[in-house]
């Protein structure tokens, strides 16, 4: 297939389909900040789906109100998140604008029991917010779905102005 201005819907959807699946099945993702000098930092989050009924592409996870990377998404919120699917041949990126949400029963939804044990009562409701991701970039390289040989190029996808998506050419 080429993967010039010929791209159909059908194509859009099948890649759509393919990094939905990728990041449903990846707990954790990098999450790459821009830094307060200019670069970039990343670290892993544990990334969730977005409330039922919510757009499909919506991604959350939780943070510390107090850390570094809250900082960077309040000066900075355009942010990315990585995947890399342990198969080795799945490698996502999704680009999009991070809202901070003061929530505590959404954050509760997420917080795991299991780590209730490692911090002091009440530290969850006191220090953790949760970030909504809305993607508008989608990155991808997906072995058979994506231009062969595996990794030549990129496939990029960006929503357009009625919440579809788009191919984007290189």
């Amino acid at each position: 297939m080429s993967m010039d201005n010929d791209v159909t819907q059908q194509d859009i959807d099948r890649f759509l389909a393919a990094a939905h699946a990728a990041v449903e099945e990846v707990p954790y993702g990098w999450l790459a900040t821009r830094s307060a000098d200019g670069g970039t930092n990343a670290r892993a989050v544990r990334v969730n789906a977005g409330l039922p009924g919510s757009d499909p592409w919506l991604r959350r996870f939780i943070v510390r109100r107090s850390s570094r990377k809250v900082s960077e998404m309040r000066e900075a919120p355009r942010i990315t998140l990585a995947f890399q699917h342990d198969a080795g041949d799945r490698f996502i990126a999704l680009g999009g604008v991070a809202t901070l949400i003061e929530d505590r029963a959404e954050m509760r939804t997420m917080w795991p029991d299991a780590a209730n044990e490692r911090f002091p009562p009440g530290f969850a409701d006191a220090n953790m917010i949760v970030v909504h991701v809305h993607v508008d970039r989608i990155e991808l390289h997906v072995r058979g779905v994506t231009r062969e040989p595996f990794g030549h190029g990129r496939t990029l996808l960006e929503r357009n102005g009625d919440g579809g998506w788009h191919y984007v050419p290189y």
